[in-house]
């Protein structure tokens, strides 16, 4: 028998307090939300704090929040090494850690002792099954995918992924709670790999890595290219509604001479793989595509975060998430 799911959610937890975590727990903090934030490692969660500040001071500055609301925001994370503690009166507890399988798995059957029964148990995971995740626990019609997107507490999209035995009361409630916060939540209805937004993301991504390898342009006019060209045209119109725009029969006539030519490899990129081989991981590693040597990534970070929030105010103005030319 399905046990019923809260109507909302007042205390949350997050485990792992690194990339996503901590973003993932102001987003709720911010909504008026007390956040338990859990990390295994005190320099973590130490880091964690510094970093919420530091969103926090580019949301004032950008005339997001005052700063009362701010410093209320940071008063509502309470941080901890003790996972019981920081789950055991959580309603809604979002996993964050690292991308293995096998360290996510052991999180959630340690969530099957200390959550509370009640408790929605959600991953962040970017691309692994929910269905696999939800195995390692005593309740797998309680667990659901939430994907977010870097940096969370910007990007609107929250992917809610259902896993085979996700009840659909616990998707809906999910659902719902991410509208509260102000997220765009889609729904993925089948648990496959990447989900929507990685698939398109890493199918891009590679042709783009290829172009590179192939010599066709340089890294600076490929991300041009994107951001100039069809990125521009992407927030607002989306793939479908894109190709409806220019034409279906046009977009088919493309593909059809195109598909052929374009890069179907089943392994890393030969540039990207090389650039791994020689621990150049980007801009935490001071080298990447990019040369990042003499840039500050605190820096970097909050001039990307300024100019996100205000395609943000563009993305609520024109509402991008509808069609608000095909309204009335």
């Amino acid at each position: 028998m399905t046990r019923d799911v809260p109507e909302d959610f007042d205390q949350v937890a997050v485990v792992g307090a690194g990339l996503m975590g901590h973003g993932i727990a102001l987003t709720f903090a911010l909504d008026g939300r007390s956040v338990s934030l859990y990390d295994v490692d005190e320099a973590t969660l130490a880091e964690s704090e510094s970093r919420v500040r530091s969103v926090l001071d580019t949301f004032v500055a950008a005339g997001k929040v005052d700063v009362g609301t701010a410093d209320d925001a940071a008063a509502r994370i309470d941080r901890t090494t003790s996972l019981p503690a920081a789950v055991e009166d959580a309603t809604f507890v979002t996993e964050a850690v690292v991308e293995d399988p096998d360290i996510k798995r052991e999180v959630f059957e340690a969530l099957s002792t200390h959550a509370d029964p009640e408790a929605v148990l959600a991953s962040n995971t970017s691309g692994l099954s929910i269905t696999e995740l939800a195995s390692a626990t005593d309740r797998p019609e309680r667990v659901v995918g939430t994907h977010w997107f870097n940096p969370p507490y910007v990007v609107p999209l929250v992917e809610v992924v259902r896993g085979a035995e996700t009840s659909d009361a616990v998707v809906d409630a999910t659902y719902a709670l991410l509208e509260r916060l102000g997220k765009t939540p889609v729904r993925v209805e089948k648990d496959v790999p990447g989900f929507i937004g990685n698939r398109l993301q890493m199918a891009m991504a590679y042709e783009a890595f290829s172009l590179l390898d192939r010599g066709v342009a340089s890294p600076e006019a490929i991300d041009r290219a994107i951001k100039a060209g069809f990125g521009f045209r992407l927030p607002l119109l989306g793939m479908f509604e894109k190709a409806d725009h220019s034409g279906l029969d046009v977009h088919h006539d493309v593909v059809e001479y195109l598909l052929p030519e374009l890069d179907r490899g089943t392994t890393p990129n030969r540039s990207l793989a090389e650039r791994i081989e020689e621990e150049a991981y980007g801009l935490k590693s001071g080298e990447g595509v990019y040369d990042w040597s003499d840039a500050d990534p605190e820096a970097v970070y909050e001039q990307r975060d300024e100019a996100l929030l205000a395609l943000h105010d563009l993305y609520e103005r024109f509402d991008m998430a509808k069609t608000p030319w095909t309204d009335g």
